[in-house]
């Protein structure tokens, strides 16, 4: 192959980024980073310098990048086959629906595999559509769930992003059902969690009554919402939601694209909570840093028609082995427990800094999936909008790679996202707070 197509061409950020503006269309931002290589926690920028990767190249690689064991299966299966055709029988595709079913919360039994988060939220409203006979979906103002034309009308909405952006697409647009989120640092609905009963998981049931054009068929939610500002659902919450999704019989569908595989603590987010789920959406960290993705539903909600839904490269069995493998690692190396116990230690010494700071108004999260919310006053909570982004690009210049989300993404959010690989070290993690606190200080000085 010709040097042209390999990274290491290009001597700089700067080349490289030149030539990528001329020949790749962009409409997902545009980081000042290259990546040449990466290995464990670490990436290499085409300039030659490293940096500390905590946010899993967007929350993918919750081992981290190129770990031993995932590679070693990888290799495998391409000496064993490298492409099996979704309509053939695969035993890696076999092994990992099996493999989820025994772990998924609930009453999980199967999976239809996609090949991104998106793609396995449309599968799950297939299937939702296909059991109740139902078109209509509840989402959470906030949640994000998607960029295809069946999850963009479940995701979040700001005006800098949808101004004029819909021209010629919106007759492609199905609007659905948009609920309050729940948000406790800021309620939607002006009320304190001590007494509002959860009026905003209420709200699906007054919706599910009377808000939908068409029967509705489900409601989709995050048990942690991430774009929407790393929020984790409030107690209560998410039992109250399938309490009401049981009794007016659509599927309760979670969202745990970004929350799955020990990313919260344990393998599923869904675990924090009492519910059983009909159906789970997974992607992201899925193939092991492969492209993958499944929703995984009961027997009640695992009927499709014929060729109604499907991607040529579903259930890759590259794909397969990876996450198999990935699931191997976090199992025997307990990182279930790790995760949990590294989130405590991360939320201790975030709340420890937020005393001295002037910026931090909220510190929250699950295991490692945590959420700094910077604001210009507490009380008023004002967004700090420029502020977050100075933290990141002072954080940057430090090596460290940070996240960043929040209410409701508008002006590009407010909130620094922590999401490092799930086995990361403590001494790994106490070297990204001291440059996290550095840039943090840096900021509140200027």
């Amino acid at each position: 192959m010709d040097g042209r197509h390999r990274s290491a061409h290009y001597s700089s950020n700067e080349e490289l980024r030149a030539v990528s503006e001329r020949h790749v269309i962009k409409s997902m931002g545009d980081e000042p980073l290259a990546i040449a290589s990466a290995s464990g926690v670490r990436v290499t920028g085409a300039d030659g310098r490293e940096y500390l990767d905590v946010i899993s190249g967007e929350w993918v690689v919750n081992l981290g990048y190129s770990h031993p064991k995932v590679s070693e299966a990888v290799k495998a299966q391409l000496d064993t086959v490298d492409y099996t055709t979704p309509v053939w029988e695969s035993e890696p595709r076999t092994l990992l629906a099996e493999r989820l079913a025994n772990l998924a919360p609930g009453d999980i039994q199967s999976a239809l595999f996609g090949l991104s988060g998106a793609g396995a939220v449309e599968g799950a409203m297939h299937l939702a559509m296909r059991s109740t006979g139902g078109s209509d979906f509840v989402c959470l103002d906030g949640g994000y769930h998607g960029r295809t034309f069946g999850t963009i009308p479940l995701s979040y909405v700001y005006p800098e992003m949808y101004e004029g952006s819909n021209q010629g697409l919106d007759g492609y647009l199905k609007r659905q059902i948009r609920v309050p989120q729940y948000n406790c640092y800021r309620c939607p609905l002006s009320l304190q969690r001590e007494t509002c009963d959860l009026a905003c998981a209420n709200s699906i049931d007054w919706s599910l009554e009377r808000a939908h054009t068409h029967k509705p068929a489900g409601v989709i939610v995050e048990s942690f919402q991430a774009n929407g500002g790393m929020i984790p659902a409030p107690l209560g919450y998410m039992e109250r939601t399938a309490e009401i999704c049981k009794q007016r019989g659509v599927a309760l569908i979670v969202d745990e694209v970004q929350s799955a595989f020990c990313r919260t603590g344990p393998m599923f987010a869904s675990e924090h909570y009492d519910i059983k789920p009909d159906i789970v959406v997974l992607g992201k960290a899925l193939g092991g840093g492969f492209p993958l993705s499944a929703a995984l539903a009961t027997p009640e909600y695992s009927t499709l028609a014929p060729w109604e839904f499907g991607f040529t490269m579903a259930g890759h069995p590259v794909s397969c082995a990876a996450g198999l493998a990935m699931i191997d690692v976090m199992e025997s190396d307990d990182l279930m427990n790790h995760s949990t116990r590294m989130g405590e230690l991360i939320v201790d010494r975030l709340n420890v800094i937020k005393e001295s700071s002037t910026l931090i108004g909220d510190v929250r999260g699950q295991g490692l999936m945590i959420g700094v919310e910077l604001v210009q006053n507490r009380q008023t909570k004002e967004p700090a909008f420029a502020e977050t982004a100075a933290v990141l690009e002072a954080a940057l210049e430090r090596g460290l790679m940070l996240g960043r989300t929040g209410p409701v993404f508008g002006n590009l959010g407010n909130v620094v996202k922590f999401k490092p690989a799930v086995n990361t070290a403590q001494v790994d993690l106490e070297d990204a707070l001291d440059r996290f606190e550095s840039a943090l200080q840096e900021v509140e000085g200027s």
